[in-house]
């Protein structure tokens, strides 16, 4: 006959009794002790079920601690900080991110561009042809390519045929915008 280690295993395991008092079952379950890591009760399947039920794990925790465990949850209870190091409080977005090349703007503070909409450019020269391609959709001189393109999306949209029931000056009206535009395109203006 030869020696299985499992054996010996599991007959150490088998030999263990109940935790719960009055009971002289077989403890085959282990839960832990509350406070103390790596020390486990051994209980029997029904007293194991009990002692989850009244589990309480926050037992004993201000409502302070709480709500803290519960907030440092987000993070695994790891330790964070600032991107920069310094207090939040005292850090703007441009601060952190400042010397990133940002080449589509996903870290300025308006990543869609909108913020420089309003902002006043110098007047630029422009020849005949593109200047007539903007004034068509409605732009000054100074329009920035993003500009053009969300001027022409949103002309594309209220001029198309199926949202104007085939009306035809909306049709030659969105043929006259779509020129424009391919024409903005070409010249590079957009």
């Amino acid at each position: 006959m030869t020696f299985d280690p499992r054996e010996s295993i599991r007959e150490s395991v088998s030999k263990r009794i109940c935790d719960h008092e009055e009971c002289a079952d077989e403890g085959t379950h282990r839960a832990p002790i509350r406070g103390q890591a790596g020390q486990y009760h051994w209980f029997c399947l029904k007293h194991v079920r009990e002692y989850n039920k009244a589990w309480n794990y926050f037992e004993g925790m201000s409502d302070e601690e709480v709500a803290a465990y519960r907030h440092n949850t987000n993070t695994w209870h790891r330790p964070t900080w600032s991107v920069t190091g310094k207090s939040r409080k005292t850090t703007t977005k441009k601060a952190i991110f400042d010397g990133i090349d940002d080449q589509f703007g996903l870290f300025r503070d308006d990543p869609l561009g909108m913020e420089s909409l309003s902002v006043r450019r110098p007047k630029r020269r422009v020849p005949g042809p593109v200047a007539k391609s903007l004034r068509r959709l409605g732009l000054s001189t100074e329009a920035t390519p993003q500009e053009v393109k969300i001027r022409y999306k949103e002309l594309a949209k209220r001029f198309h045929p199926d949202l104007n029931g085939g009306n035809k000056e909306a049709e030659e009206r969105l043929k006259r915008i779509n020129e424009a535009y391919s024409y903005l395109v070409s010249a590079g203006h957009a």
